[in-house]
């Protein structure tokens, strides 16, 4: 009987401890795991969506994030064009569709003075800031030797005119976002059909289409520049029009040839310009020739 009773004893202890040891197991593991790990962070879904906009409401904000918390840069108006560069979906939580946009000339953008020389960034990846200091967010980052255009100094920080690497993010639902062309393939003749010779058509003045790569050794790339344009003098250059660097101690650099369809880019000779279109960059080519889509005058 005394050997039952110890018996007995002894499973009734292992059991108690077995349990206490599994309720101290699942008490600990959401514990642990509450204590360790990175802070969730908010989801960012990127979807492919680049081309032209439209502004469609008044005073839209542009802001140096995809955040209702972030810096303002700019303001657009109702008929505003932008440039569509992508499109994300961000979670924040409350889900919201955004656009990151080429800045307007409008935009404050600011660098350190003391990497600036001459209008021109001395270091690479040089930050471009949204306000005057550190403490504000970064919209772009210059290679080295970028060319820039000074609108005042406030103490150790410039101003600048936006250049191509500066971005800011607009709500999408502020903008509508036109549909990018689709190359339609040209048809090939059977062998065993009659060519029909239709006569050609002038070309009518209008903006550029997108065009799609069929040469390997030529470069197309969609471009968004500021820079003044001149007419060319060489005989032998491939566009009677070239875009330049602002002009820095009596010199200034060649960027770009220009061609368009609108023969009137006269009008703008010697003006700072905002450039966006196609560039093709022939492999051995010194310069790129930029087909100009759309042409606006910078004040």
């Amino acid at each position: 009987m005394k050997r039952l009773s110890s018996s007995c004893n002894f499973h009734q202890r292992f059991f108690v401890l077995s349990v206490a040891v599994a309720c101290a197991a699942i008490w600990s593991a959401p514990c642990s795991h509450a204590d360790s790990g990175a802070a969730l962070q908010p989801v960012v879904t990127p979807v492919a969506e680049t081309g032209r906009g439209t502004v469609k409401g008044e005073h839209c904000n542009v802001r140096s994030r995809p955040s209702l918390h972030s810096e303002v840069v700019a303001q657009l108006h109702k008929g505003d064009s932008v440039d569509v560069l992508e499109r994300k979906t961000v979670s924040e939580p409350k889900t919201m569709e955004w656009l990151r946009i080429a800045l307007p000339a409008t935009a404050k953008c600011y660098v350190s003075g003391k990497h600036l020389t001459d209008g021109t960034a001395s270091v690479d990846n040089l930050n471009v800031h949204c306000g005057p200091g550190t403490s504000y967010r970064e919209i772009g980052k210059l290679p080295k030797g970028t060319k820039v255009e000074v609108v005042e100094k406030k103490g150790e920080w410039v101003q600048i005119r936006p250049t191509s690497e500066c971005s800011g993010w607009i709500a999408a639902e502020l903008v509508d976002v036109q549909a990018a062309p689709i190359a339609v393939p040209t048809p090939v003749p059977s062998a065993n059909t009659t060519e029909i010779v239709t006569p050609p058509v002038a070309a009518q003045p209008g903006p550029a289409v997108s065009v799609v790569n069929t040469d390997p050794d030529v470069l197309v790339t969609y471009v968004v520049k500021y820079g003044y344009l001149r007419s060319v003098t060489e005989p032998n250059a491939p566009a009677a029009f070239e875009l330049r660097t602002p002009e820095a101690d009596r010199l200034s650099f060649r960027m770009a040839y220009l061609e368009s369809a609108d023969a009137n880019l006269k009008k703008f000779e010697g003006k700072h310009v905002r450039i966006v279109g196609n560039q093709h960059w022939r492999k051995g080519d010194r310069y790129p020739v930029i087909s100009i889509e759309r042409i606006d005058m910078v004040w």
